[in-house]
C-alpha cells in the first residue's frame, strides 16, 4: 500500500489508522505542538487560491484523508484504506486514546448551534472525555486573540477544531505560534462526511470525484509543460 500520496505538490499521508495512531502517540509525549488535518476534496481544491489552506496541510505533521474519492482520483484506493475512511475510524481510535489516557480537550468551531451539537455528540460517544472549554468564532464578533487566550487559560491537551475550511486553516495558520497545547485536531465541518449509502449521495461522490481527477490532471500538465 502507497504510504504518501502527492496532490498537486502537497504530499499527504496515507498510513493506516493503527500506523497513525501510534505515531501521534509516541509524539505526544514530548510536550510540544503537534498537528492533525483531516483533509477531503474540498480542501484540495480550495488550496489553489487559498495559500493559508496550502500552508496548512503542507506543515500538518499528520494529515488523515477524510473522503475515500481522493485515493480514488490518484489511484491509490484500498479495500481496508476506503474501509477506513468512510467509517471515520481514525476519528473513532483517536477520541477513544484521547478519553482513555483523560486527555484534556478545548472544542472549537464556528457557529454556536453547530459548536453545541458538536460537544453535545462527544459527551454522547464519549462521556469519559473531559472538555476543558468551548467556543463558537461568531460569538467573539471578530476578536480571535479572545478565543486563543480562552483557550491558553485552560491549557488543554487536544484542541479539537470543528470550524470549517478555509476558517479552520486561517485559525491554525495566523495562531499555532500563540496556541499552548499538546496537539491541533483540525476535524472541520463533518456534516458532508457521512458514509454515503443513497443513490444521490454516490452520485454527488462520483462528481466531486471527477472534478479532483480533472484538477490533478490539469495540474501535471501545468508542471511538465
Amino acid at each position: 500500500m502507497i504510504k504518501k500520496i502527492d496532490i498537486a505538490g502537497i504530499e499527504l499521508d496515507n498510513y493506516t489508522v493503527r500506523e497513525t495512531i501510534m505515531q501521534i502517540e509516541k509524539q505526544m509525549s514530548d510536550h510540544g505542538f503537534h498537528t492533525i488535518e483531516e483533509v477531503n476534496m474540498d480542501m484540495l481544491m480550495l488550496m489553489e487560491t487559498d495559500d493559508a489552506v496550502r500552508q496548512a496541510l503542507s506543515t500538518a505533521e499528520h494529515t488523515v484523508i477524510a473522503e475515500a474519492g481522493i485515493l480514488d482520483a490518484v489511484g491509490a484506493g484500498t479495500y481496508q484504506r476506503k474501509h477506513e475512511i468512510e467509517h471515520h475510524d481514525f476519528f473513532y481510535e483517536m477520541m477513544k486514546r484521547i478519553e482513555r489516557n483523560h486527555k484534556t480537550v478545548f472544542l472549537i468551531g464556528d457557529t454556536e448551534e453547530y459548536t453545541r451539537k458538536a460537544e453535545e455528540e462527544l459527551r454522547e460517544k464519549y462521556p469519559k472525555c473531559e472538555i476543558h472549554g468551548v467556543e463558537a468564532l461568531e460569538t467573539c464578533q471578530g476578536a480571535v486573540d479572545a478565543v486563543v487566550n480562552e483557550i491558553n487559560s485552560n491549557s488543554p491537551d487536544v484542541i479539537l477544531s470543528v470550524l470549517p475550511s478555509p476558517a479552520q486553516e486561517h485559525f491554525l495558520v495566523e495562531n499555532r505560534d500563540k496556541l499552548s497545547a499538546g496537539l491541533w485536531y483540525g476535524v472541520g465541518d463533518r456534516k458532508h462526511q457521512k458514509p454515503e449509502k443513497r443513490f444521490a449521495g454516490g452520485i454527488r461522490s462520483l462528481i466531486r470525484t471527477r472534478r479532483l481527477e480533472k484538477r490533478l490532471n490539469s495540474y501535471g500538465q501545468e508542471k511538465n509543460s
